[in-house]
């Protein structure tokens, strides 16, 4: 399940995600910011994506970007995958690609009503 990590580490990233671990979360964020940014480097086209991602949180389309571009450095570099996935780990106590028939639900953002739910059998009423 990589494209859900990919995907909420982008998501994070792009919010800066401090709203969805509660308090004291800016520095265990900035942790995972600091190893993406690493690895993409200063100036590349990575980065800009990165950035812009970060630069307009609102704009989904972006943090879809960022999602392919950090699935692909992903891809070319294992290592990189494999640290990106302890470092999520820690911070959110769970493996998202480890998590095979468990549900892990991550939401970022301001909503009425949200509903986060595996297996639903019936009516879902608000």
């Amino acid at each position: 399940m990589e494209d859900q990590l990919v995907l909420a580490v982008a998501t994070t990233l792009a919010t800066k995600g401090a709203e969805a671990f509660g308090a004291g979360a800016r520095e265990a964020i900035g942790s995972l910011v600091r190893m993406v940014r690493n690895r993409f480097g200063s100036g590349t086209p990575e980065s800009a994506v990165l950035d812009g991602a970060v630069e307009h949180p609102q704009e989904q389309w972006r943090h879809t970007a960022l999602a392919s571009v950090l699935a692909d450095v992903m891809a070319r570099d294992p290592q990189f995958a494999r640290a990106l996935n302890d470092e999520w780990r820690r911070l959110t106590g769970s493996s998202v690609s480890d998590a095979q028939g468990q549900v892990t639900n991550h939401f970022s953002g301001t909503a009425e009503k949200v509903v986060q739910a595996r297996d639903v059998r019936g009516d879902i009423v608000f």
